[in-house]
C-alpha cells in the first residue's frame, strides 16, 4: 500500500539449524488478512468526509453545493441508523439522547400552532400586525418567525447525525485511520490556504474571508480546525505504532507537520484562532500519551525545568516563524477588539433577547431577528447574518430549552473529563482527544459560529464520539503487530 514506508520492519528469527524462521509475531498477523480490511461503515464515513470538506465550507444556506450535500446526508444518516446495533445505541446512550432532544426542538419549532397559541408567545407582536394588515389574523403558523430558517437548520442536522451513527460502528483500527484520514482533509485545508496565501485564487464560495481561508469561506473557522490538528497529531505519534507504523519515523513527521501548521494559523489573521491554537497545544500534556522518555521526568526538578524552558524556547521560535511569514495580520488585529462591530451586535442582542423568552424567537431566525432590532449607528452595507456568539445565538432562538441544552452539554463535558483522570490505554487518548476538540469549538464558538458549517458540525460529531468512546471499543494492541 501506499503507506508501506512507514510500517515496521519484517521480523526474522534464525534457529538452532541455522534456517530463517518467520517470528509468531508475523505469522500470526498475516493468518489473519481479516482484520486488515476496512469495514463498509468506515468507506462511507471517509467519502462523505471527503465530501464535506470539498462543499461544506461555507455556512449560508443559499450555496448551490447544497443541493448534492443535504440529499446525501439525509440518505447516509438514515442508512447509519439501519445499519447501528443496539449495542451501539446503548455504548452511546448520553449523546444520543442530547442528539434526540435537539432533533425534537427543531422539529418543535417547525409544527404550526393555532393562532391561539403562537399569537401570545413573545416577540410576535409584529407578526400579528402584518398578518392583521393582510387580513389572515387567523392563520396557523409555527413557533420559528422565520420557517424557511428552521427547516434549513433542520436539514443541516444530518450531516452531523449521520457521521456520529457511521463512527460509533467503527472498531479500533478503523477508528485510528479515520484519525489519519481526518489529519489529512485539514492538511489538504491547511495547503488550499498556503495556495491562497500565494496569491493563487481558489475561491470556492461566493462570499469568503479576505485573508486565506482554505476549505472555509470564513478564517476563523479555517483557524480553529488547523488548531485542532496539533493534539491529533500528537496521538497519531503516539499510537501509531501499536498499529503497524515506525513509531521513531512518525514522530519525526508529525513533528514536522506540527510545525509547519503554526504559521497557516498565523497566516488566517484569525484573532479567536491564536488563542484556540495555545489552548490545543497546552492541552496536549493532558493527554498522557508518553511522548517523552520516562527518565526525563524521573530526575527531580532540574531537568523537569529544563523541560519546560525547552518547550517554551520552541513555542518562542514557532512564534517567530508565524510572524515573520504571516505580517503579523492577526497580531496586529488584535489592537482593534475594541473596534470589533460584533461587540455591538453582542449589546443589542442581550438588550432585545428577553422580548423572546421563554420559548425564544425560533431555530434559524436570527438574521430576520436582529434586522427587526438593529439600530441605525450599526447599519451598514453589509447585513448581521449570526450573532457571533452561538451561545449567545442558541439562547435568543431557542430560550429556555436551548439554555438547558447548553448546561446538559457541560455538564456531560465534565463527566467525560472527569471520568478521563487517571485513566491509561488507547482509548483514554482517544477519549482525551476528543475533550480537547470539543472545547476548542467551544471556546471558538464563543467569538463565532464553527458549528454553523457542514465541516465542523461533522468534526464536532466525530470529537464527540472519540470523548464518548466506552473503554471496551478501542483495544491495546500488545505483543503483536496490527494490521494496518
Amino acid at each position: 500500500m501506499a503507506l508501506n514506508f512507514l510500517n515496521k520492519a519484517k521480523v526474522t528469527k534464525v534457529g538452532a539449524d541455522g534456517k530463517r524462521y518467520r517470528s509468531k509475531t508475523q505469522s500470526r498477523t498475516k493468518s489473519a488478512p481479516r482484520t486488515s480490511r476496512r469495514s463498509r461503515s468506515f468507506w462511507l464515513l471517509l467519502a462523505f468526509l471527503a465530501l464535506v470538506f470539498l462543499i461544506g465550507g461555507s455556512s449560508r444556506k443559499e450555496i448551490p453545493t447544497l443541493i448534492l450535500l443535504r440529499p446525501a446526508s439525509v440518505l447516509l444518516a438514515f442508512y447509519a441508523i439501519a445499519t447501528t446495533t443496539a449495542e451501539q445505541w446503548r455504548a452511546y446512550r448520553a449523546p444520543l439522547v442530547m442528539m434526540a432532544a435537539i432533533v425534537l426542538i427543531t422539529i418543535a419549532h417547525l409544527v404550526p400552532l393555532p393562532p391561539a397559541i403562537w399569537q401570545a408567545l413573545a416577540g410576535r407582536e409584529i407578526i400579528l400586525d402584518v398578518e392583521q394588515l393582510a387580513g389572515q389574523p387567523d392563520i396557523w403558523l409555527p413557533l420559528a418567525m422565520v420557517p424557511l430558517g428552521a427547516w434549513n437548520a433542520f436539514y443541516a442536522l444530518f450531516a452531523p447525525i449521520a457521521v456520529f451513527l457511521l463512527a460509533i460502528q467503527l472498531d479500533d483500527r478503523d477508528t485510528f485511520w479515520l484519525l489519519v484520514a481526518l489529519t489529512g482533509l485539514v492538511l489538504l485545508s491547511g495547503l488550499v490556504g498556503v495556495m491562497q496565501a500565494a496569491g493563487i485564487n481558489v475561491q470556492l464560495y461566493a462570499i469568503m474571508s479576505d485573508t486565506p481561508p482554505g476549505l472555509f469561506a470564513n478564517r476563523n473557522h479555517q483557524a480553529a480546525l488547523l488548531a485542532m490538528l496539533f493534539p491529533m497529531l500528537a496521538l497519531i505519534a503516539a499510537t501509531g505504532e501499536r498499529f503497524g507504523f515506525d513509531g521513531s519515523f512518525l514522530r519525526v513527521l508529525t513533528a514536522a507537520l506540527a510545525i509547519a501548521v503554526v504559521p497557516l494559523v498565523f497566516v488566517t489573521g484569525s484573532r479567536m484562532g491564536l488563542l484556540v491554537c495555545v489552548v490545543a497545544i497546552l492541552a496536549i500534556p493532558a493527554m498522557q500519551l508518553g511522548l517523552l522518555p520516562t527518565h526525563w521526568l524521573r530526575g527531580g526538578a532540574r531537568p523537569k525545568i529544563a523541560l519546560g524552558v525547552g518547550v517554551a524556547a520552541v513555542v518562542a521560535a514557532l512564534a517567530g516563524i508565524g510572524f515573520a511569514m504571516s505580517r503579523n495580520v492577526a497580531v496586529e488585529r488584535l489592537s482593534l477588539i475594541n473596534e470589533d462591530l460584533r461587540y455591538s451586535v453582542w449589546e443589542e442582542v442581550l438588550a432585545f433577547l428577553p422580548g423572546y423568552l421563554p420559548w425564544g424567537s425560533g431555530v434559524g431566525s436570527y438574521a430576520e431577528v436582529y434586522q427587526i432590532h438593529e439600530p441605525n449607528r450599526l447599519l451598514s452595507a453589509s447585513y448581521s447574518n449570526h450573532v457571533h456568539n452561538d451561545w449567545l445565538e442558541v439562547v435568543l432562538m431557542a430560550g429556555i430549552p436551548g439554555i438547558i441544552l447548553l448546561a446538559a452539554a457541560v455538564v456531560m463535558f465534565c463527566v467525560a473529563a472527569w471520568r478521563c483522570r487517571g485513566a491509561r490505554g488507547t482509548q483514554s487518548k482517544f477519549n482525551r482527544l476528543g475533550l480537547i476538540m470539543v472545547l476548542v469549538l467551544a471556546i471558538a464558538s464563543s467569538v463565532d459560529y464553527p458549528l454553523r458549517t457542514p465541516i465542523m458540525a461533522s468534526v464536532f460529531a466525530l470529537a464527540v464520539v472519540w470523548s464518548c468512546r466506552p473503554n471496551h471499543a478501542i483495544r491495546e494492541v500488545k505483543g503483536r503487530e496490527a494490521n494496518v
